[in-house]
């Protein structure tokens, strides 16, 4: 804000009066925006006073992400299909807004939420489970109609992460009648729900999900594992604020097949942060790979655990 405010100053200094007051108009409308959502009143959860959302406010855009250029395409069409909501109304046609993201964890379902919100302007809002969840026979769905309460006026980007909570199969036999209700409920919400906000749903459990939920989308995007191009493209990005010494990077994202961007992340900064102890200054695809094997061993142990739980 300081920043923005001396480059108005300056601007009027030099008389370019037009473009001052542009900068003006822009950060009125943004802390108009910021004061907004600070005035509002979070819905919260009525026997233990949990917050059942959460707002926040990102500036991220393209560059922020490496995903495939089909999950590109599809973003950028809901943002199109959005921005230009006035002339597909036009036709009687709406823009897509309810959407399902799924896949394996960490292969950016959250952080392409952010970087919709970033760029469309929208603030993003989570939905807490641990306060959406009562014990109390029909609280539950009661915090899930304060939550669409809320967001039908405005526009927002809501994001509920690890769906499956309150999506899973009403026939399943594990799961008990209050939670079929929930999903009765969520089916009904959904339906009616006729705001200007993108509803998204994350999970990295589909086989879990109601198959009533599935036709209630837009759009259903997979987030998978990503291609040799990716890896090579995300240990590129993670290395980019260290110096790095003839990096074989093909060879590396070989090895790293199967990993998801949130491991290939993960051994990125563990690299940095081993060779920032070790007091060495330049990365080695040795360096690289010493982590590498030890995340992968990571990943074997945690596919083991989970396999023993099942």
């Amino acid at each position: 804000m300081k920043i923005a405010e001396e480059i108005i100053e300056e601007e009027e200094m030099k008389k370019n009066n037009l473009l001052a007051r542009d900068l003006k108009n822009i950060l009125d409308y943004q802390n108009n925006n910021i004061n907004n959502i600070r005035s509002l009143k979070i819905p919260t959860d009525k026997e233990r006073g949990l917050p059942l959302l959460e707002i926040k406010k990102f500036r991220k855009d393209w560059t922020d992400i490496i995903i495939t250029n089909k999950i590109r395409c599809s973003l950028e069409n809901i943002i199109e299909e959005n921005n230009k909501r006035e002339i597909l109304n036009v036709y009687g046609l709406k823009p897509k807004q309810k959407l399902m993201f799924f896949g394996p964890p960490g292969c950016g379902k959250t952080l392409s939420a952010q970087v919709l919100s970033g760029i469309m302007g929208y603030p993003l809002i989570y939905i807490r489970f641990d306060g959406v969840i009562s014990s109390y026979l029909g609280e539950t769905a009661g915090n899930l109609r304060k939550i669409f309460d809320f967001i039908k006026d405005g526009k927002w980007i809501i994001l509920f992460d690890e769906f499956d909570i309150i999506g899973k199969q009403r026939d399943d036999p594990f799961e008990h009648g209050e939670m079929k209700r929930v999903v009765n409920n969520f089916l009904q919400m959904i339906d009616n729900f006729s705001g200007e906000s993108i509803i998204i749903c994350a999970t990295n459990h589909q086989h879990l999900l109601d198959s009533a939920l599935w036709r209630r989308f837009d759009d259903i995007i997979l987030f998978d594992i990503p291609n040799k191009e990716n890896r090579i493209k995300l240990t590129k990005r993670n290395l980019r604020s260290f110096r790095t010494s003839s990096i074989d990077y093909p060879l590396l994202a070989e090895k790293m097949d199967g990993m998801s961007p949130a491991d290939i992340e993960m051994v990125c900064l563990n690299t940095i942060k081993r060779n920032i102890l070790d007091n060495n200054n330049v990365i080695s695809t040795e360096d690289i790979n010493k982590q590498l094997i030890i995340q992968k061993e990571k990943i074997r142990f945690q596919k083991t655990s989970v396999g023993a739980n099942d």
